[in-house]
Formats: structure tokens, sequence, C-alpha cells
């Protein structure tokens, strides 16, 4: 087969994988009849989970284990350096250039590191507002499904206040907060 036919045979394969997906993974209503796998198709279909974060803190770890390594390795390598006179005759000498391997071994991770939080910092914010709009769905489908005509039960608290207990006055029979005197006659 040449290449054109390859290439039109893939554009109908996956024309008509996408279509299948559309009409039997896709659709929210169609989830709880798939399996395992097919809840899996359906939730990365449905960007529920974002795979690139796995892939990042792979690349991390790989470019992080790269800079120390190849900086490591930098550490016993020489350059060498040809010099030919005009006149005939040349020398050369070697130069050592670990301390090169020094600064990629310090500064390799470090500036890694500040790329991929950088990267971090903007999925972490995708993913941040995925959840808070899935919350707020969430709570405008419960609002919707309550009953428009029962008023939301609202408690209040109310503090409990300590029974006042009346006394009178053993003289006159004021009324009188108890263990205070009596505002007529001074008696206690």
């Amino acid at each position: 087969m040449t290449m054109d036919v390859v290439s039109i045979l893939a554009a109908i394969t996956a024309l008509a994988a996408a279509i299948l997906a559309f009409i039997f993974i896709v659709p929210e209503k169609r989830r709880v009849k798939l399996n395992q796998f097919g809840k899996f198709l359906h939730d990365l279909c449905n960007f529920k989970f974002l795979i690139i974060e796995k892939i990042l803190q792979f690349c991390y770890v790989l470019a992080t284990a790269f800079s120390i390594a190849a900086g490591f390795f930098m550490l016993f390598a020489v350059e060498e350096h040809y010099s030919y006179s005009y006149y005939g005759g040349g020398y050369s000498y070697s130069e050592w250039i670990g301390y090169y391997g020094f600064i990629v071994m310090i500064l390799g991770p470090i500036a890694v590191r500040i790329g991929y939080e950088l990267m971090m910092m903007a999925l972490l914010a995708v993913k941040n507002i995925i959840q808070i709009n899935n919350k707020l769905k969430n709570q405008n489908e419960e609002t919707a499904d309550a009953d428009p005509f029962t008023a939301p039960t609202v408690t209040e608290y109310i503090p409990q206040q300590q029974p006042v207990v009346n006394a009178f006055c053993p003289n006159c029979g004021t009324p009188k907060a108890p263990d205070e005197f009596c505002p007529n006659c001074g008696q206690k």
C-alpha cells in the first residue's frame, strides 16, 4: 500500500472511532452502563482528570536526574587544544573543564525545578477551576432538585438565657433581684 492509501484509511478509521466514541462513551447518561475500562475512557474523553500532570512529573524527575548525571560526568571531562605554527610543528595541550560539571550539578536541578513549578502552577490552577466548577454544578443541581413549593428549613441559634428568679423585699414587698438591696427601703 502506498502512503496515500494508508493516510486515507487512517483518516476514515479515526473519523469512525470518533463518531462511535461520541455516541457510546462521551455522553454522561451512558456512563452508568459502562464497565470499568469504559468509565476510564469516559473520564478521559470528558477531561475528568488530567494526564499531563503525571507526564510533567515524570519529565521533571528525568530532567533532574539527567542534569545531575551530566554534571557528574563533566567532572572528568578535558578539552583538547591543538595549535599549529606557520613554520611547521605544533603542540597540543589538555584543559580540565570539570568546573562546568559543578555548575551543571548545582544550577541544573534548580533551573529544572523553577521551570516545572511554573508549569505545575498553571496546571494546578486549571485543576482547581475544574473542581470549583464541579462543586458549583453539584450545588445548582441540588437546588434544582429541591421542591420549589417548600421553603428551606432554617434553624436559628437562640442562646439560652438564665431564668431570672423574682424575689420580693420582706419589708415592703417590692419586686427585686435575688441577693440585692430593695430599691424602696434598702433592705436585703
